[in-house]
């Protein structure tokens, strides 16, 4: 997917990969981890969870395509954030919060490392020519030691045609694991996911993972 249609779909407002509450496995897995580490947040588009990160002490630096999307979150807190350019980005930023407005693969130019990385949308959103290489930019920005708590949907049939893509235990580990160990903390299945009810798919379930970079 290239950028104009991202662009699109936060026009039209075709946005059914964002919730509006906060996701149950960052609220289960988080607890444990140090409350003074940044969180990457790549794709973040307007998540409320940046919010919930941001509550539990953490800078939050999260990377968005869309204009809109930025804008959207920063008026749904009802915030006036300061704006500044930093290397190839906008930033935008409130107390604890930084969102960086453009292509999140010049994130690098930054020159920042983390280690604490959260991605429940992002790896799902891009089609498979491209995800290769989000692992491989994300294994550039994590230090050793560093955790990715990534969250990922598995569907049957999967046509691949839109996001959200269906990514599957094995891709991720093909992805991920010449950087990664990867484990998968837990899979929830949604059988009353209206795709499901329809009988347009035969199951969809979200599986979370903890990735520790080598």
């Amino acid at each position: 997917m290239d950028a104009a249609f991202w662009h699109q779909r936060w026009e039209e407002n075709r946005i059914g990969f964002h919730q509006r509450d906060f996701n149950r496995w960052l609220q289960e897995w988080w607890a444990a981890q140090a409350m003074d580490e940044p969180v990457l947040v790549p794709l973040c588009g307007k998540s409320r969870d940046m919010v919930w990160l941001a509550e539990q002490g953490h800078e939050v630096h999260g990377f968005e395509l869309s204009p809109l999307a930025v804008q959207q979150f920063f008026a749904e807190q009802a915030w006036a954030p300061q704006q500044a350019l930093e290397g190839p980005f906008q930033r935008f930023s409130h107390e604890r919060i930084r969102l960086y407005l453009g292509d999140f693969f010049a994130a690098r130019q930054l020159g920042r490392r983390y280690r604490l990385v959260y991605d429940r949308a992002s790896l799902i959103a891009l089609p498979a020519e491209m995800r290769a290489r989000y692992a491989e930019q994300l294994a550039t920005m994590v230090e050793q030691g560093g955790q990715i708590l990534l969250v990922t949907i598995e569907y049957q049939p999967d046509p691949q045609q839109q996001p959200p893509f269906s990514v599957c235990e094995l891709e991720v580990r093909r992805l991920f694991e010449p950087h990664f160990t990867v484990e998968v903390l837990g899979r929830q299945s949604e059988a009353d996911h209206p795709r499901v009810v329809s009988g347009q798919l035969s199951y969809f379930d979200e599986v979370c993972y903890r990735l520790v970079r080598r």
